[in-house]
C-alpha cells in the first residue's frame, strides 16, 4: 500500500509539471511608429499597418508570446520588413507555430475615392466607414465585388462598384479564362476537407460546403476561417497579401442595413447606377448635402427610384457611398436574375446545408442553398 501512495504521488507531480504546449503570438507592435499589429490566429498571420514614408527596413517588433515559450527572431531585434517575414514559436515542449508577419505602408490617398482625413485608407477601399455591431467596430468596404480567374488562380475586386459579370458566369470551371464573380458559400480554395471547396465548383448539392465542421454547423470564422475569400487569398489590387480581408457576419450585415445610427440618419437606398441596379449603402458620416437619395431605408419594387448617372455617383462614391450590383444568381452553370436581384453571401451557417446571405430584390425571395453562386464583398477593420 505504501508502494502505491508512493507512485501515485509520483504520478499526481509529475502530470502537475508536464510541459505546456502554448505556443501563440498574443501581441506584436512597434513603438516607432506606434503601431499595434492584427494577430490572426486561426491563419497564424500577423498584420501590421504603418503610416505612409515609414522606414521598414529596421523596424523593432515588440513580441508577447504565451507563457513559458520562446520566438524566433527575438522580440525587440530589428527586422527589415520590405517583405512578410516569418516568426516561429516554440512551446516549453518543443512543438512549434510559424506566423506570417507582414508589414503595410498605407496609401495615403486609398483607391482615389477620396481621403479619410487622417491617410488611413487601405489599397482597394471605399473611404467610407460603417459600424457593423453595437461595440462600435468599424469597417470600409471593398472597391468592388470579389472576382477570380481559374486559369490564373487570380483573385481581384471589381475595378468600379457597379461591375459585374452576369451570364459569363455560366462558363464557370477550373480551366475557365475569363472572370466570375458568383460563388458558392465557402469557396475560397482552401482544402477543408470537403469535396466542394474551390471557387468554381458548381454541383449542385446540398453537401457542398457541408463540412465546415459536423454537421456543417459552423462559421467561416475560428478553425474555419480559411473558408473566408479574404482571410485565405491575397487579393491582386487589395493590398496582395492574404488575411487582410474578410466577410461580414449575418448579425453583422444586418446591423449596417438596419441598426446603425447615421449622422443623416439615411443607412441604403435602392438605385439604378450607370445603368446598373443595385443599392446604396451610405457611411456613418453621410451628409444629404452631398446628394439627395429618395425612399432611403424602405425595400423598394423599383431600383429607378434614384436615378444616378457616372458623374454623380463619382460625387457620392467620393464621400463614402457603397453600391452593391444586382448581380444575380447562379444555379450550377445556369444564372438568372442579373440586374433584379443581388444576393451576398455572409460568413455565418443557418443548417447544414444553408448559409444565411443578404439578399435585395424586387419580386420575391430565394433560398440560401449553400451551392447557389451569390456575389461576395469583402470587408476591412476601420480604426
Amino acid at each position: 500500500m505504501a508502494a502505491l501512495l508512493v507512485l501515485a504521488s509520483y504520478v499526481m507531480l509529475t502530470g502537475c509539471n508536464k510541459p505546456s504546449s502554448e505556443k501563440k503570438i498574443l501581441s506584436f507592435k512597434f513603438y516607432e511608429p506606434a503601431v499595434e499589429a492584427t494577430v490572426m490566429e486561426s491563419v497564424k498571420t500577423v498584420i501590421a499597418t504603418v503610416p505612409e514614408g515609414t522606414n521598414v527596413t529596421a523596424l523593432v517588433p515588440i513580441i508577447t508570446v504565451s507563457d513559458k515559450a520562446m520566438v524566433n527572431p527575438a522580440s525587440g531585434v530589428p527586422q527589415n520588413f520590405t517583405t512578410s517575414k516569418t516568426y516561429t514559436v516554440t512551446a516549453e515542449d518543443g512543438t512549434q507555430a510559424v506566423y506570417t508577419v507582414t508589414v503595410i505602408i498605407v496609401n495615403g490617398g486609398g483607391n482615389g475615392s477620396g481621403g479619410d482625413g487622417n491617410g488611413n485608407v487601405p489599397l482597394g477601399a471605399i473611404d467610407g466607414k460603417f459600424t457593423i455591431n453595437s461595440s462600435g467596430g468599424k469597417v470600409y468596404f471593398s472597391q468592388g465585388n470579389l472576382q477570380y480567374k481559374a486559369s490564373t488562380n487570380t483573385w481581384r475586386f471589381a475595378e468600379n462598384q457597379y461591375d459585374c459579370i452576369g451570364s459569363s458566369n455560366s462558363s464557370i470551371s477550373s480551366s475557365y479564362s475569363g472572370w466570375i464573380d458568383l460563388f458558392g458559400w465557402g469557396t475560397s480554395g482552401w482544402n477543408s476537407g470537403n469535396t466542394f471547396y474551390h471557387p468554381w465548383d458548381s454541383n449542385n448539392s446540398s453537401g457542398m460546403g457541408s463540412s465546415y465542421g459536423p454537421p456543417g454547423q459552423y462559421n467561416l470564422t475560428g478553425s474555419y476561417a480559411n473558408a473566408d475569400w479574404g482571410v485565405y487569398n491575397a487579393i491582386s489590387n487589395g493590398g496582395n497579401q492574404a488575411g487582410l480581408w474578410r466577410t461580414l457576419t449575418w448579425d453583422e450585415w444586418k446591423y449596417v442595413i438596419n441598426t446603425r445610427s447615421t449622422a443623416s440618419g439615411i443607412r441604403y437606398a435602392y438605385a439604378c447606377v450607370n445603368n446598373v441596379n443595385g443599392v446604396i449603402l451610405l457611411p456613418d458620416d453621410w451628409s444629404s448635402d452631398f446628394y439627395s437619395l429618395s425612399s432611403t431605408n424602405t425595400e423598394c419594387t423599383s431600383f429607378d427610384i434614384n436615378i444616378i448617372t457616372l458623374s454623380q455617383w463619382n460625387t457620392l462614391e467620393r464621400h463614402g457611398a457603397v453600391f452593391l450590383p444586382a448581380a444575380g444568381h447562379r444555379y450550377g452553370t445556369s444564372t438568372s436574375h442579373v440586374g433584379s436581384a443581388g444576393y451576398y453571401w455572409s460568413a455565418s451557417y443557418y443548417d447544414s446545408g444553408r448559409a444565411y446571405y443578404q439578399v435585395f430584390v424586387v419580386y420575391g425571395y430565394l433560398d440560401n442553398t449553400r451551392f447557389n453562386g451569390h456575389s461576395v464583398r469583402l470587408v476591412r477593420s476601420a480604426r
